[in-house]
């Protein structure tokens, strides 16, 4: 069945799911009705079907007549199953793609913490009705719900060293607002302390991956049974999948398994993509099966999106127990939003264009970039407009944004090579005297990430732009390479004759 032949039967169902629903709940072992995709003998088919969930699968020859759910309701099939088993799943068979790699700027995909052992995935972004403050959005389960506890990316450090006061952590990224975790949603928001939100990298990325997600504006949009969908977490990385669910849910546990059925109503269930890779171990059976996955613990708190970029579904967990794949469990995102509006925290979700101008702070230096009060960046390429390297500014800022942002090529060697994190160490050169650049970040030193762009943009820029590369290239080396404040940076500009002449004391002559 092509996509538009599955939108178009699902709205039809949906029309008619609650009068379906209210019929298949008086039968007595009935528990739960959704919208999915058939199951056979534990496999996916290419079906659409109401799916009936069931305290208890018996044979037909052990149930009444008036006991058994009917193969065809409202002209559409019905799938009868069993309970999922959701719960933290086992090892992964294969390669492990976890990674816990500590990211400045800070953006989606990544690692966070409110303690130094457990993890979950920083989802997205958005910013706070109430004070338009910037926050971020993950799982309750993975940051809590208690207010100002530290949120950190990845880990928090030890403090069991600490002693009468409370320490500092240099990983601490924001303090948890509000969270909440019921059998319809497990959502919790953190507000990103003041220091990192200017240069926030509003993509979905990490260093398991070189798959880079944007979000659409607006950001989200219901779930469609049968689209392929993607996700970046901070455990699995980069996946595909296809939904499979939409709707009420019967589990035989929650996260860790055990206690009763439980029923979680207008869930986005999801499994892995025919091409997915990824693999989970399931030892359910005291033998090792491995079953290809869409995610696995440490992933909770990541945004699933549709094929148009935009968010669909929070994911909190997974079951690799019931089917021949795991099948990854997600909040309905229309549901977060009004839990967290009913919680008093309601939130609007960034957009990664609506953000561009943001994100732009964070990779080059540009004439709107307000870094300070008194705009000290802005001064300094105001002070150079009489310099060659202001010139190649003016000639070629426009060009090199457009490959940051829109070539994907250029942007995941702008990512991988620490861009960001160079740009934002840059600005707060400007804002903090005394402040030394780093030459190194994240293994990735400042030669590293010139070099690899000097290549890319010889790949992929204009034959003026290469041209402008191949002629100043020593220059630039010599000034950004290895200095390590911004009056180093300005007169190695000077000695190269990048720039002509220092214009005050207090402004070094550069961009």
């Amino acid at each position: 069945m092509n996509p538009n032949e599955l939108h178009s039967q699902q709205n039809e169902m949906l029309s008619n799911l609650e009068s379906v629903k209210q019929s298949l709940l008086q039968l007595p072992n009935v528990i739960a009705v959704g919208i999915g995709i058939k199951e056979s003998n534990d496999t996916f088919t290419d079906e659409i079907a109401f799916r009936v969930f069931v305290e208890e699968k018996k044979p037909l020859n052990e149930l009444k007549p008036e006991e058994v759910v009917p193969s065809v309701i409202a002209g559409v099939k019905t799938d009868v199953l069993k309970p999922y088993v959701v719960k933290p799943r086992p090892d992964v068979c294969g390669t492990e793609r976890r990674t816990l790699t500590k990211h400045r700027p800070l953006q989606a995909g990544i690692a966070i913490s409110i303690n130094a052992t457990s993890y979950g995935t920083l989802g997205w972004f958005g910013r706070l009705t109430a004070d338009d403050s910037v926050i971020l959005l993950t799982n309750k389960h993975v940051i809590g719900n208690t207010a100002n506890d530290k949120v950190a990316q990845p880990k928090l450090g030890d403090v069991s060293k600490c002693c009468c006061c409370e320490c500092g952590d240099d990983n601490a990224i924001g303090k948890v607002l509000f969270g909440i975790k019921n059998n319809v949603v497990d959502c919790a928001i953190a507000r990103v302390d003041e220091e990192w939100t200017a240069g926030l990298n509003l993509q979905i990325t990490n260093d398991a991956t070189s798959e880079v997600l944007e979000v659409a504006s607006p950001p989200t949009a219901a779930a469609v049974v049968g689209d392929v969908v993607r996700k970046i977490g901070a455990r699995s990385g980069f996946t595909t999948g296809v939904v499979v669910h939409i709707g009420d849910a019967a589990v035989a546990g929650t996260d860790p398994a055990g206690g009763t059925i439980t029923i979680i109503p207008d869930q986005v269930l999801v499994i892995p993509h025919s091409t997915e890779t990824y693999q989970v171990s399931d030892m359910h059976t005291g033998t090792q099966v491995c079953k290809f996955a869409f995610s696995n613990n440490g992933d909770s708190g990541s945004v699933i999106l549709n094929a148009d970029n935009k968010i669909i579904a929070l994911l909190h967990g997974g079951d690799e127990t019931t089917n021949s794949v795991d099948i990854t469990f997600a909040n309905n995102i229309a549901n977060v939003l009004a839990a967290l509006t009913t919680g008093t925290f309601p939130v609007t979700l960034s957009s990664t264009d609506a953000g561009r101008r943001d994100t732009i702070k964070t990779r080059t230096i540009t004439r709107s970039a307000p870094v300070t009060t008194d705009n000290q960046l802005e001064a300094l390429r105001d002070a150079n407009k009489d310099s060659v390297l202001y010139q190649l500014y003016e000639k070629h800022h426009a060009e090199v944004l457009q490959l940051i942002n829109h070539k994907r090529p250029v942007t995941v060697i702008w990512q991988r090579h620490q861009g960001p994190a160079y740009v934002a160490a840059l600005t707060r050169a400007a804002r903090e005297t005394g402040y030394e650049l780093p030459l190194i970040i994240n293994d990735i030193s400042r030669e590293d990430l010139l070099l690899a762009m000097e290549n890319t943009l010889h790949a992929h820029g204009s034959a003026a732009l290469k041209q402008d590369l191949m002629y100043y290239r020593e220059a630039i080396l010599a000034s950004l390479c290895h200095t390590q404040s911004l009056d180093a940076i300005a007169a190695v500009c000077k000695a190269t004759g990048l720039i002509e002449a220092i214009p005050s004391p207090s402004i070094p002559k550069l961009i």
